[in-house]
């Protein structure tokens, strides 16, 4: 995405330092750009209809956003802020909508994921587009489209990891589902709403549209199309000759926008997935730069058994590290300077739309 782009209709959010949370005891000190300051870290909880969600979640919740999106009375909504990070959660009374509601969390995006925090942008995510860096997903095979999860990037100053991580569960009952466009924007816009209130108040100064969302694409949960036709993150990843030895005929692939992780699986002509190309960023870099997985830098001179090799790139803002891998979906390598050379491809074109540095 060029600079120029981030000033049209949906402007990607602006970069300037941001807040870090550390939670100690019943208090949770903000550190910002050299200065600190102090909020409870107690609970708040509100519920009725007309304006009373308007002070919900220490004034930051998208009160009107949730309404459309969970068009019944007595609503509930609470926050309270945690060890992993800042909770706004709105729900409906029992009897009244079953289990609906949406659970909102934001957390520093240097901050890297505990044994138990981690939250998966989920199976078959989608970038939103519109200028942010975001992903939206579905829920499990047994809640089909009842349940969404929305993960959005916020750049809070130019330095690498200066951001927020701001995650939205939402739960439909009564036959709604978003698979319906409309509930879709309806949940992204409440979390990007939310996220920008919350940043503005703990001095993170995240900028973008509240008056608008972008129209996010439906999960699709078979994408292949022929390696040919590429136009999305599998995009100039391997030439004609490098598809011809590995037998690849065929990608699974989003559209080429900005998410907190991106996906290109190089398939047999017949779809067999054959390599997994990832983009991972914040704190889902660093996750990947911790795990066991094996990969060795692609740069090296060292050879993986597995062909598993992995190349990095600093990053402005909340994207901090972008780690890029590629694995071999058999665990079979043979042709490994084609490997890292597609890896390459592949990293250079994620980085950019982030605006990282040349990866290596």
């Amino acid at each position: 995405m060029s600079e120029d782009s981030r000033n049209q209709a949906n402007p990607a959010p602006r970069r300037r330092r941001g807040a870090r949370l550390t939670a100690v005891a019943s208090a949770v000190a903000v550190v910002v750009a050299g200065g600190a300051f102090w909020l409870s870290g107690g609970y708040d909880a509100w519920s009725g209809t007309g304006t009373a969600l308007e002070g919900a979640c220490e004034g930051d919740l998208a009160a009107g956003r949730v309404r459309a999106l969970l068009p019944d009375s007595g609503l509930t909504a609470s926050s309270e802020l945690r060890q992993d990070g800042w909770y706004c959660s709105v729900s409906v009374p029992d009897g009244a909508g079953g289990d609906a509601g949406v659970e909102m969390r934001i957390r520093n995006a240097e901050e890297p994921f505990g044994p138990d925090a981690s939250i998966a942008p989920g199976e078959g995510a989608v970038p939103l587009g519109g200028g942010w860096t975001g992903s939206f997903s579905y829920g499990d095979e047994d809640t089909g489209g009842s349940r969404g999860r929305v993960v959005l990037l916020l750049d809070c100053g130019a330095e690498s990891g200066d951001g927020l991580l701001a995650t939205a569960d939402g739960r439909l009952v009564g036959g709604r589902s978003f698979k319906d466009g409309a509930a879709r924007a309806r949940l992204v816009s409440a979390l990007a709403d939310t996220a920008l209130s919350y940043a503005r108040r703990t001095g993170c100064d995240a900028a973008g549209d509240t008056g608008r969302a972008p129209e996010v694409a439906a999960p699709v949960v078979d994408a292949r199309r022929p390696l040919a036709k590429a136009s999305g993150t599998c995009r100039g990843v391997v030439d004609a000759a490098t598809a011809r030895r590995w037998g690849a005929g065929a990608v699974a692939e989003t559209a080429a926008q900005p998410a907190p992780v991106e996906r290109c699986v190089l398939g047999s002509g017949l779809g067999t997935p054959l390599y997994t190309f990832t983009a991972s960023y914040g704190p889902y870099g660093e996750a990947a730069l911790s795990g066991d997985g094996g990969a060795l830098p692609a740069a090296g001179k060292a050879v993986s058994p597995k062909g598993h090799y992995r190349m990095t790139a600093k990053c402005p803002g909340a994207d901090g590290t972008g780690v890029y891998e590629i694995t071999p979906d058999d665990g079979l390598a043979l042709d490994h300077a084609s490997l890292r050379k597609a890896l390459g491809s592949f990293a250079v074109a994620s980085a950019a739309l982030h605006h990282c540095r040349p990866p290596a």
